[in-house]
């Protein structure tokens, strides 16, 4: 049980956060993306194979979010251009070496560049976000953490505000129901029973050691999780009744606009009152009244799932995903800047329009980077082999009385013998994401317990900062190995 004083004192630590601008947030999330190109050009070079490599591979995921989100956040444009240069110091390597040519480019137009509905850009996507939510979740607790990246208290934008957002929109990409794999409701709510406990359990231990909680993030005795559970089995009510992926997209837009209006008629304003709170819906008002503005997050993010997988998935299909991430990017960012001129700005505690918008926004961007940065990666491996081989049905010269067929051509997948597009770490997560997620929650838990973490500060901070993500990575890379997929 912790002391009263330490709990005031770490409540206070955590509490009353104004934000960040976009920049900052766009900054600090840059070497997510630029430690996975460093490592996909590296690995055009080396042998990604050994042992090694994976392990400087990991090495690299882990410590760029980290370094640049604690000790390292006030020098975020060095950080992002030391990186930066590594790539591009790559890139010329490969260019220098290349053995192939533009002909050779023409090549992967038809060229299948994944199998079994798995696109690596989602991949790198989803893990990269979970990753960074579980650096965050502990690392707000140390003062090496700064202030600007926690999450806010009423309204503005932060790297961990984006985080909770981004979490919704990827759930709702990858769901069941946005891949056409329909469930009905009741085998949704068992499917997502776990969601529930874990919420349960965590309310319990909250309350039995005295671990701070912050009511306004969700109220008393919400959290995360039964937003998240309830997103989920009220999204697989709605998905499946809107087939096209274009109206599930209107349909997003529609109920956070919706929501808006409903929170203009002083809704907003009773949610953030700090009068007393009578009875349990009154007491998680912040919980209850969010799930709307959270539905339509996940409700874009199903959309947008719509969009992106294609079968088979080609590099032309590729190229045209990105084409529309691009664009419905840049529009989303108009729409950011254009809506928060009459409109309350961003908040996660309410989920409101601005905040809808940010989050889809930034999302998006972020998914588009990852492919752009697997687009790269394709067209340098392809560069640097230059022995991408097509075998080519001969037409036959005997005249047969059967109808003449078109040639066909048999692809090799490059990325299966060039390069890395994902890495091993990437790929263990999002074999076993809510149990990455559990376990990082388990060790902020235990880490918080063991020590005052409001009190230790530099390189004992980091230490065990990086202690914590490698017995987390360790365990959930183990499970990965072992093929042991539990959620």
């Amino acid at each position: 049980m912790m002391e009263a004083d330490y709990q005031g004192r770490h409540l206070r630590f955590i509490s009353n956060n104004n934000g960040s601008t976009i920049q900052e947030v766009v900054v600090a999330g840059l070497p997510v993306h630029l430690s996975s190109f460093l490592i996909g050009a590296a690995s055009l070079l080396f042998n990604h194979s050994s042992w090694i490599f994976r392990l400087i591979e990991t090495f690299i995921i882990i410590i760029s979010p980290l370094l640049s989100l604690t000790i390292l956040s006030d020098y975020g444009e060095y950080v992002v251009s030391i990186l930066s240069m590594l790539v591009v110091l790559l890139i010329l390597v490969i260019l220098f070496k290349k053995k192939g040519s533009a002909r050779d480019l023409k090549k992967l137009w038809d060229l299948k560049i994944s199998e079994e509905n798995t696109l690596d850009c989602v991949t790198n996507y989803r893990s990269s976000m979970l990753l960074v939510t579980s650096i965050c979740i502990l690392a707000v607790d140390f003062p090496i953490f700064p202030r600007k990246f926690a999450k806010t208290e009423n309204f503005g934008q932060s790297v961990m505000d984006l985080g909770v957002g981004g979490f919704v929109f990827a759930a709702g990409l990858v769901s069941r129901e946005a891949r056409g794999k329909h469930s009905t409701i009741r085998t949704t709510v068992s499917q997502n029973l776990p969601l529930l406990v874990l919420g349960l359990l965590r309310l319990s231990v909250v309350t039995l050691t005295g671990y701070h909680n912050n009511i306004t993030e969700y109220g008393v005795h919400w959290n995360f999780f039964f937003t998240l559970f309830f997103v989920k089995v009220f999204g697989s009510i709605l998905i499946p009744r809107i087939t096209d992926g274009r109206r599930l997209w209107i349909a997003s837009v529609v109920l956070a606009v919706l929501y808006e209006g409903v929170l203009s008629f002083g809704v907003v304003d009773y949610i953030l009152s700090e009068g007393p709170r009578d009875g349990l819906i009154d007491e998680n008002r912040e919980g209850v009244s969010s799930l709307q503005g959270f539905l339509a997050i996940y409700l874009a993010g199903a959309a947008w799932a719509r969009e992106i997988y294609h079968t088979p998935f080609t590099f032309a299909v590729l190229c045209n995903v990105l084409h529309d991430l691009l664009i419905w990017s840049v529009l989303m960012w108009l729409n950011l800047f254009y809506s928060r001129t009459f409109f309350m700005p961003p908040s996660r505690r309410l989920a409101n329009y601005t905040f809808f918008s940010l989050t889809v926004a930034y999302n998006l961007s972020i998914l588009c980077a990852f492919l752009l940065i697997e687009t790269i990666i394709i067209v340098l491996a392809e560069l640097k082999t230059g022995d991408h081989k097509y075998t080519k049905e001969k037409k036959n010269k005997i005249p047969t009385k059967r109808k003449k067929e078109i040639p066909e051509m048999t692809k090799l997948l490059p990325w299966k013998q060039k390069g890395v597009r994902t890495s091993v770490l990437y790929e263990a997560i999002s074999y076993n994401p809510l149990t990455y997620f559990l376990l990082s929650n388990i060790g902020t838990g235990l880490v918080n317990v063991l020590f005052p973490t409001v009190e230790i500060v530099g390189c004992p901070a980091v230490l065990i900062l990086a202690g914590y993500q490698a017995i987390v990575s360790v365990i959930i890379l183990t499970l990965y190995g072992k093929s042991f997929k539990v959620a």
